[in-house]
């Protein structure tokens, strides 16, 4: 879907919500890796968890497939769609609910180091930023298919709000790793 096949814009409201959830979640997971030095990131907690380098890679990786989700796989939402804005605001960062990453989404080596993932992470996070800042739709009206079936169809407007929630989730994460790796 282009930008100019819809003629309603988001609310500059709309957007500045979008910005700030965005930003605030990028200096958040930013903030967890700050002092994590290279034998530290790549140390697991326990056998079959992820590392703090795995967490920068599955999220890195998220960030770019759903950007690509919102920008070439959008089509017109039914108007009785359901409105989870609020549930995906509150619920994306209860650690305390599992789910387990679609294949593609799994750590593998992708990054030489914790630098190289962390400017990755940074580059991806500030391509959405700048896709939210020059969107012209109402990105309310249009939806994506979430990689996870339990969400299925979403607003593009939930999928951004999903992206810097995620961020946020595994900011957590990394947090929790952190504490038990010492």
């Amino acid at each position: 879907m282009n930008a100019s096949s819809n003629s309603v814009s988001m609310s500059v409201a709309d957007q500045g919500k979008l910005l700030a959830l965005l930003r605030e979640s990028l200096e958040r997971f930013l903030a967890s890796l700050a002092g994590v030095d290279e034998e530290q990131c790549r140390r697991h907690p326990a056998e079959g968890c992820w590392s703090v380098l795995d967490c920068v890679e599955h999220v890195t990786g998220a960030e770019a497939f759903m950007l690509r989700l919102v920008q070439e796989q959008r089509r017109p939402r039914q108007l009785d769609a359901p409105n989870r804005e609020e549930f995906f605001l509150q619920r994306m960062v209860d650690r305390s609910v599992k789910a387990e990453s679609p294949q593609g989404g799994r750590p593998r080596g992708r990054f030489a180091n914790l630098q190289e993932a962390r400017e990755r992470f940074e580059l991806a996070r500030r391509e959405t930023i700048s896709f939210v800042e020059t969107n012209t739709d109402d990105l309310r009206a249009t939806e994506v298919i979430h990689p996870l079936p339990m969400f299925g169809a979403v607003s593009a407007y939930e999928m951004l709000i999903i992206m810097a929630k995620h961020a946020e989730r595994h900011a957590l994460q990394i947090d929790e790793i952190r504490k038990t790796i010492g």
